[in-house]
């Protein structure tokens, strides 16, 4: 009688039935894994740990983020003021006989230059204006795109005159005959 005991006993246990399954001190388990599942493991997600954890990862990448980050470049420049080349418009010499009566102003950089003290160095600009629009024909001076390109190609020259000074050049009288 006691082998038949210990027959069923032995049967008991080793079928994994959650009735039958005991852990420590011999008191049944759920899940009859013979551990002590009666304890439950607190969730990570919600320890002071973890938050602590996660707000410390935070400070750290946006640290990482602001010392590593590229610094901005500065933005493009900007007109200022303008300044006319001359208080007269500028009479020059064409082919055949004819003559160009032209104006300019200048618009210098925001910022890098002042009216004031460009005005009193405009004789290199009049120099510039006058060697790029001398000695053309009436006829290559007629057309918008002509004069678009003499203008873009003056703005070249006075920009490595004046470096960091001219922003753009406007002709504000333009008259042939």
């Amino acid at each position: 009688m006691t082998s038949a005991i210990k027959q069923e006993q032995r049967f008991a246990t080793n079928s994994g039935s959650p009735a039958t399954a005991k852990g420590p001190g011999g008191k049944p388990t759920k899940d009859g894994d013979g551990g002590g599942a009666a304890t439950a493991k607190p969730k990570i997600y919600k320890s002071k740990k973890f938050i602590l954890a996660l707000v410390g990862l935070f400070v750290v990448g946006y640290g990482a983020y602001t010392f590593l980050a590229p610094t901005p470049k500065p933005g493009a420049p900007a007109g200022g003021e303008y300044v006319p080349v001359s208080t007269d418009p500028l009479t020059l010499n064409l082919a055949g006989g004819h003559y160009l009566k032209v104006a300019i102003s200048l618009q210098l950089v925001a910022g890098k230059a002042k009216a004031a003290d460009f005005a009193l160095t405009t004789a290199k600009a009049a120099s510039l204006a006058i060697t790029e629009f001398s000695d053309r024909t009436v006829e290559s001076l007629s057309s918008d795109t002509a004069r678009k390109k003499l203008t873009d190609d003056l703005l070249k020259q006075l920009q490595k005159a004046y470096p960091d000074e001219v922003f753009a050049v406007f002709l504000t009288q333009f008259v042939t005959q």
